[in-house]
């Protein structure tokens, strides 16, 4: 490793690149998805002040889509057997090793709750695509924009962004409601993920767009009672 480096510099460097790199932009029907905002991952020994306050920020926008209409899907570690986990998690140690299927760890933090009308997608590795149901329920939701909050930036969220941009749809990674110990990895992966795979946006931005969809949702039906009069 070059000790030269100032690494304050750099990161200094990649957010500035991050906030001039071309958007391309929201679609017309999302959904937000929340990975692995489960206890495992948010309430283990390595996390920091920052996740408390990403969890602060995503049952905020969570609240905000439901209001919108906007669908919220969770995804979350699952395991019938801690060998349905990939390779080098079965080699490492992991916190995956919490989440065989009824461990408390394995439940979503209580921070973000779930409500009735939400979808919980399980899985076993990173990606929420991976051999899950969430191609399945996206088409069934007609989404072609998905919202992304959860944990942790550089692997999960990471990994489930390249597969959304792997099958074109249009992708919004809050940074405020995702969350790495690992700070380094988190920043150079919203980098890399608004340089290769979608846009980085801000929770005020989200939150403005679902306030303008429950505005034009209130209007349809007066406009549809005054045609009828």
């Amino acid at each position: 490793m070059n000790d030269t480096i100032d690494w304050n510099v750099e990161i200094d460097t990649i957010r500035d690149l991050r906030a001039r790199r071309t958007k391309v932009g929201p679609g017309t029907s999302p959904a937000v998805i929340v990975i692995d905002f489960q206890r495992a991952f948010t309430e283990h020994e390595k996390i920091g002040p920052g996740t408390a306050v990403a969890l602060a920020h995503t049952n905020e926008l969570l609240e905000a889509a439901r209001a919108a209409g906007v669908p919220v899907i969770y995804a979350v570690m699952i395991l019938d057997s801690l060998d349905d986990r990939m390779l080098a998690q079965r080699v490492r140690s992991s916190l995956t090793e919490r989440c065989e299927r009824g461990n408390p760890w394995t439940e979503i933090s209580a921070a973000v709750p779930p409500a009735p009308t939400d979808h919980i997608v399980e899985k076993t590795v990173a990606s929420a695509f991976y051999r899950t149901r969430l191609d399945d329920l996206l088409a069934e939701l007609g989404v072609d924009e998905l919202i992304f909050t959860g944990t942790s930036t550089s692997g999960c969220v990471r990994a489930s962004v390249v597969d959304a941009a792997y099958r074109s749809f249009h992708i919004s990674i809050v940074e405020e409601c995702c969350d790495d110990f690992r700070t380094v990895s988190g920043e150079v992966s919203l980098w890399d993920m608004q340089d290769r795979f979608g846009d980085v946006v801000t929770k005020q931005w989200v939150l403005d767009r679902f306030e303008a969809m429950q505005g034009a949702d209130a209007e349809a039906p007066a406009e549809a009672t005054a045609e009828l009069a």
